[in-house]
């Protein structure tokens, strides 16, 4: 299966219309730029100086669970685990990557992990439930 170099999706049914020529602003523009995630968010697809950006609509984010790289504000790496392991696009194995990788790099601990999706936050939140479910794949060596 051939993957679009923009969307990452497959590139025959994505709605991208990915060019060899170069992706003009046009071309990064999905045919339907609004969806609601699995935990009822709404998510926009926009195009920023040629960059396609998710932008999530959800309640206002906690400081804990923000940061700022290079002076742009965004989510924890933490955090991000926890909102994107809901896309559809994300598998088990993508997230089990995913989270095996922020471990290694030190963007948060297991402790760190289960002590967020512990808080009264994060109880409903379907993310929360499957970084618990990766962290005990990991821990148990299984990740089937």
């Amino acid at each position: 299966m051939q993957r679009c170099p923009l969307c990452t999706r497959q590139m025959m049914s994505c709605d991208c219309r990915f060019d060899e020529d170069g992706p003009d602003e046009e071309d990064l523009v999905p045919a339907d730029p609004l969806h609601v995630d699995a935990d009822g968010n709404l998510v926009e697809v926009r195009v920023i100086n040629g960059q396609e950006v998710v932008v999530h609509y959800t309640d206002p984010i906690p400081e804990k669970d923000r940061s700022v790289i290079q002076g742009i504000p965004c989510t924890t790496a933490l955090r991000t685990v926890i909102d994107i392991s809901t896309d559809p696009q994300v598998d088990q194995v993508g997230l089990d990557q995913m989270v095996a990788d922020c471990l290694e790099r030190g963007l948060f601990t297991v402790a760190e992990a289960r002590a967020r999706i512990a808080e009264p936050d994060m109880v409903q939140r379907r993310g929360a439930a499957l970084l618990a479910a990766a962290l005990d794949r990991r821990h148990s060596g299984d990740t089937d």
